[in-house]
């Protein structure tokens, strides 16, 4: 396995985890700044909107992990809170953050608020790929003992073979990047079509995926984090169905 600290320098230790979320804004940064005038937006606000944006997304991440997963343990262990480069991001509380964030910036600018998601869900499918891997090099959220050819060993939790979950993840998300874009490239998609397919394509395809890993907190015979993702999946496809039906 990939030792997850890349570096040290001055006692101070650099993480792939953290390199990898760089590597995600970055690439969404230029991304949105290349297309947005595409989808009619102007360079001058939409930088201010994927700071805030990007700034919302983290917040809304580290709470989401905090609340939906082990609220118990950061209260008492309040020097944790802020220690995101142990890892601890909910990807769902992220959304949440970011749509907010997205929400208040299409009412203060009088922007067409999912013409916004539509430009933002694009770069950040690939971003969320990125961010498995960092997982993946973090070795956290393992997958479940298996005896496949396909398992790998995580030194770092156990010395059982498992299934590289968040491996198999990462790839769901470049594939979701790379039919989002091509729909967006090549077809051009009725406004927030993108954003209720990224909904369903990311959080079902991650509800099948989830089986495979060992469960941060279950719920009966889903985890918390395949509940969140059906009830995002379930609101891109009602997202679908409404614009399809006001479209015909």
């Amino acid at each position: 396995m990939i030792d997850p600290v890349i570096f040290s320098i001055f006692g101070i230790e650099i993480y792939w985890y953290g390199f990898f979320y760089a590597l995600a804004f970055l690439f969404a940064y230029f991304f949105i700044l290349k297309f947005c005038l595409d989808f009619g937006f102007t360079k001058d606000k939409i930088e201010d909107i994927i700071f805030w944006t990007m700034f919302f997304g983290i917040i809304g991440g580290r709470l989401g992990h905090i609340l939906f997963f082990d609220p118990i343990y950061y209260l008492n262990n309040l020097n944790e809170l802020i220690r995101v480069d142990k890892g601890g991001m909910s990807i769902h509380g992220g959304l949440i953050g970011a749509i907010l964030t997205l929400y208040y910036f299409s009412w203060k600018y009088k922007l067409n608020f999912l013409k916004l998601t539509d430009l933002f869900v694009i770069p950040t499918a690939l971003g969320l790929a990125f961010g498995r891997l960092a997982n993946f090099i973090n070795q956290e959220l393992v997958g479940k003992i298996t005896s496949s050819s396909l398992g790998v060993v995580f030194p770092l939790y156990d010395d059982e073979i498992r299934w590289p979950s968040t491996i198999f993840e990462s790839i769901k998300n470049m594939f979701t990047f790379q039919i989002l874009f091509y729909l967006f490239y090549f077809k051009k998609l009725k406004t927030g079509l993108l954003t209720a397919w990224f909904l369903i394509l990311y959080n079902f395809g991650r509800f099948f995926i989830d089986f495979l890993r060992v469960h941060e907190l279950s719920l009966g015979i889903i985890s918390m984090g395949q509940f969140l993702s059906l009830i995002f999946g379930f609101a891109g496809l009602l997202l679908l169905f409404y614009l399809n039906k006001i479209n015909e």
